[in-house]
């Protein structure tokens, strides 16, 4: 179905309107309710917000608007919204469970939703976009079965745990299914949800190898799109399993897992795709460096610290001073060897680039001249079509006598 452009923009913002709703509700609701309302429990509701709801919904609406063609964007918005249709209630039925009061209908409903709504919320946000990308279609129609399935399994996974009787076991407080039902009923919810839930397992699964397989056959733009995603997906792979200990804060995990929509954004609108090695290498560069600095350093100012007793601080000035002496040399060496290994390209066109300007001072023939440096812009910057315009010279008028 095609909508016209008014009525996209209206729908997109209209998608961002309705969680930006729910999270401010879920504020609301905390300071009115949550009791001791603390600085944590206030900034732990704002990260989980800005992360998943907030986070994804603001990368949907730039794609809805930029590429609305592409469901990717909106698929982004619709996982935003379900995520965010817990939050409003969240504080309120938190504090029950801490008074140890009893839950009315609508707190079991809201805790209900809490264990099951993350299936739907991840078919849309990662499964679905990964099938997707990253042009918004299918790899081929095979792949047709696995879309069918990633829808399917969290909607029977949703609709057989809301059936299955007896005592819920993963909410905050046990407490009986309201909406469970006795007998053959609750014998088929429950083959229903683990079938819904083996089908989303396996669904997202295959959206993954759906991913690798594209960017083994993927060549040019294509390929610097992919390789976008999976650094994106790598940072939050490592950021979400990666022991930190006391480095890992309320902060961590939303942070990491809004690298994976944030970087399939940067694929999906082809923004500023080739910086990616610039990107890989300056950070390579700034934390080889910082650790060959920082490391000595910290020797150093005990060393010359007991060398000139009584002037700790001047020990520490002499360090501080070596350290910025040694920072940028040491950097360009350090991004020399970064960029041979990590970001070939630029090195290559950095060689090629100074070995025509030293055969530049030798070149007299012009024609040579006009083809060498049209072979130096095509081997660098690898342009469609490249020509040179040379201006006439301007002719000597003849000094009269």
């Amino acid at each position: 179905m095609t909508l016209r452009p008014r009525t996209r923009t209206v729908l997109a913002w209209g998608l961002w309107l309705a969680t930006m709703s729910s999270c401010v509700a879920g504020l609301v609701v905390a300071l009115l309710v949550a009791r001791p309302l603390t600085a944590q429990v206030i900034g732990g509701g704002a990260l989980y917000a800005l992360g998943f709801p907030l986070g994804y919904a603001t990368v949907g609406l730039i794609l809805t608007l930029r590429r609305p063609a592409n469901p990717i964007g909106w698929l982004y918005a619709a996982s935003a919204l379900t995520w965010s249709l817990i939050i409003p209630l969240g504080p309120w039925v938190d504090q029950l469970v801490r008074d140890q009061r009893p839950l009315p209908f609508v707190a079991k409903l809201d805790a209900m939703a809490e264990v099951t709504i993350w299936a739907p919320a991840i078919a849309l946000g990662v499964t679905l976009p990964f099938l997707l990308l990253p042009n918004g279609r299918l790899r081929s129609r095979r792949w047709r079965v696995v879309a069918a399935a990633a829808v399917a399994g969290p909607v029977m996974f949703v609709v057989g745990a809301l059936l299955i009787p007896g005592q819920s076991s993963d909410t905050p407080v046990p407490f009986d299914n309201p909406f469970g039902q006795p007998g053959l009923v609750g014998s088929v919810a429950k083959a229903t949800a683990a079938a819904g839930l083996a089908l989303h397992a396996i669904s997202l699964l295959a959206a993954l190898v759906c991913v690798i397989l594209r960017f083994r056959a993927s060549r040019g733009v294509e390929r610097q799109q992919l390789r976008w995603v999976a650094a994106g997906a790598a940072i939050a792979v490592l950021g979400v399993t990666v022991p930190l200990g006391d480095l890992r804060g309320a902060w961590l995990d939303p942070l990491v897992i809004l690298c994976v929509p944030v970087t399939v954004a940067v694929a999906v609108l082809r923004y500023r795709l080739w910086d990616l090695d610039r990107l890989v290498s300056r950070t390579v560069t700034y934390t080889l460096v910082t650790a060959l600095l920082v490391i000595p350093y910290l020797l150093v100012v005990p060393t010359a610290s007991k060398l000139v007793e009584g002037s700790g601080s001047l020990g520490v000035a002499a360090a501080t001073l070596t350290v910025a002496a040694l920072f940028q040399p040491l950097r360009r060496r350090v991004q020399e060897l970064v960029d041979r290994r990590f970001n070939r390209r630029r090195y290559d066109a950095t060689r090629t680039v100074q070995g025509f300007a030293t055969r530049l001072r030798d070149q007299v023939d012009l024609d040579a001249l006009s083809a060498e440096l049209l072979a130096v812009v095509d081997q660098t910057m690898q342009p469609t079509r490249a020509s040179l315009w040379l201006r006439a010279p301007a002719r000597q008028e003849p000094v009269g006598g």
